[in-house]
This record gives structure tokens, C-alpha cells and sequence, in this order.
């Protein structure tokens, strides 16, 4: 009777994820978040003024839109070796991931203003899909973190 409350036991403690584990998640999750913010203050500053704004301002917004979606991108990264990350999380990292990726390619204006008219028509629709997935992982990321600290 005792080995097997031994064996269960041992099941039991090998299935839930330590507490360093659990930290370096949340540790993780919130430098994303961050840099999350500071790209939605990027995505915010694009939009201002844009039906006004002339082809240079609209490329060197886009310059550091891209710019920040390039090192979201990359601090995302840093999530793939969490093994505590949930399903759910993962599918919208993938999410953002694909829709940071986007933001790359579609806010490329070219040399010599080729992109920028199109950049500045499509960027309200662009950003609103950016925002989307952003919306999304915040939320189940947040969910993830509530759920390990009731562990």
C-alpha cells in the first residue's frame, strides 16, 4: 500500500511544473507583454495624423513599426522553451508570431518611396488584425498566468 501511494506520489509531483519553471514563464510572458506595449504605442504613433502625412513620415514610421515587430518577433522566441506553456498559449503565439512576421513584409515601403502610398492606404486594416492577435495572446497569456499561480 505504501509503494503504491509511493508511485502516485512521485506521478503526481513529476506532472506539476516547479515553481522555477512557473517564474521563468511569467518572467517570459511579461518581457513579451512589454514589448507588446511598446509596439502598440508604435502601431498608435503610425496611425496618427496619416491621412496627412507625407511619403517620409509614413516611411520612417513604417521603418519603426518594423523595427518593432522584428524584435517582438524575436523576444517571442524566448517562449519556446517553456515547456509549462499551455496549447491554447502556443496557438496564439503562433498567431501573433505569423501577424509580427506580416507586419515585417507589409510595412516595407521600398527604396525610393516605391510602397508608401500602399503602406499608408492598407495600414489601418493591417494594424487592426496586428492589434487583434496581440488582443488575443494578452488575453490567454494572462489566463495561463492566473491558472500556474493557483498552483
Amino acid at each position: 500500500m505504501a509503494g503504491v501511494l509511493a508511485v502516485f506520489w512521485a506521478v503526481f509531483i513529476a506532472q506539476a511544473p516547479d515553481t522555477a519553471s512557473l517564474a521563468r514563464q511569467d518572467a517570459a510572458i511579461r518581457r513579451v507583454s512589454d514589448s507588446l506595449t511598446v509596439l502598440e504605442g508604435a502601431a498608435a504613433m503610425f496611425q496618427a495624423d496619416l491621412v496627412h502625412a507625407s511619403p517620409d513620415l509614413v516611411i520612417s514610421r513604417a521603418t519603426r513599426l518594423r523595427q518593432h515587430c522584428t524584435g517582438t518577433h524575436r523576444e517571442t522566441a524566448r517562449l519556446d522553451s517553456l515547456p509549462t506553456l499551455g496549447a491554447q498559449l502556443r496557438r496564439d503565439l503562433a498567431t501573433l508570431r505569423s501577424e509580427l512576421a506580416r507586419c515585417d513584409r507589409e510595412f516595407a515601403t521600398g527604396p525610393w518611396y516605391q510602397n508608401a502610398d500602399s503602406v499608408k492606404v492598407w495600414a489601418p486594416y493591417r494594424l487592426s488584425r496586428l492589434g487583434d492577435a496581440v488582443r488575443r495572446f494578452r488575453l490567454t497569456a494572462r489566463a495561463s498566468m492566473g491558472a500556474a499561480q493557483k498552483r
